[in-house]
């Protein structure tokens, strides 16, 4: 039977994080969902551990040659009979039992609106800071989608949820700011949505991770960037970039006065 929701997984090796991702949809207490796994993996290592949640409705691909970022998240997309599609890292994980309900009901309870976020807490190795959407940025974000070039206020895909429609497809030519493109796409056409911050996902900061294998690919990050304003003609409108300007600058001068305190004390 055709589900409400499907939780898309694109996964490639790194078995225990996904053991954790399906651990926590296990313990969701909404039910009317499906699991697509697309997998990247060379060897059975996923579809072995898929095999072992048999009280998950899992709809499993293996992919005989890997498809990559994000062509990997495209697929599991075009796999899924869900109205909604929920995206979620292979490395990421539902904060609580009741998440995935939060997420339907932003939908389900706002027919007009297409896509809708929470906000998340970024774990890593000695470090848990909760990631959330500010008022003002909010403010900026439904009159304009494309300040989203100037940062990503949203989050990773697996904050968001989204109603499944026609070539709603993240572009393959993008790795770096395939979100950033995304986001902007399906705003543009429909400028209305919805927003939480209550932190619904976890979001696992690994190494390994794509963000931090690319932030410092300078080369990589200047391609894209002139991809996306070349192909999306995005308009900043004149508000967002001062706003952009004065709070970073005035959070690299609190930073800078710390890093002084930090140097006065040890000497």
């Amino acid at each position: 039977m055709k589900k409400k929701v499907s939780i898309c997984i694109p996964a490639y090796k790194q078995v225990d994080f996904l053991r954790r991702c399906l651990d926590s949809i296990l313990i969701q207490n909404y039910t009317d969902f499906e699991v697509v796994v697309s997998d990247d993996t060379p060897t059975d290592e996923i579809k072995d551990l898929v095999c072992r949640y048999r009280n998950l409705p899992i709809i499993y691909c293996h992919n005989e040659k890997p498809l990559g970022s994000p062509g990997n998240w495209n697929n599991a997309i075009h796999l899924a009979n869900g109205e909604y599609i929920k995206i979620m890292h292979h490395d990421d994980w539902f904060a609580h039992p009741f998440s995935l309900r939060k997420f339907v009901e932003m939908l389900d309870e706002n027919p007009d609106a297409d896509f809708a976020f929470s906000a998340s807490r970024e774990i890593g190795k000695d470090m848990s800071k909760k990631l959330s959407i500010k008022n003002i940025e909010k403010k900026f974000l439904c009159n304009n989608p494309d300040i989203l070039g100037y940062g990503n206020m949203i989050g990773t895909p697996s904050v968001t949820i989204f109603r499944k429609k026609k070539n709603v497809f993240f572009d393959n030519k993008l790795v770096w700011l395939v979100d950033i493109d995304f986001y902007i796409r399906i705003l543009r056409n429909n400028k209305y949505f919805i927003s939480t911050k209550e932190e619904l996902v976890c979001v696992g900061n690994e190494e390994s991770r794509i963000t931090n294998k690319c932030i410092n690919d300078k080369s990589l990050i200047s391609c894209e960037n002139k991809y996306v304003r070349e192909k999306l003609s995005l308009k900043y409108g004149f508000n967002y970039p001062i706003y952009h300007f004065i709070r970073y600058t005035i959070i690299l001068s609190i930073k800078k006065k710390l890093l002084r305190r930090k140097y006065h004390e040890k000497i």
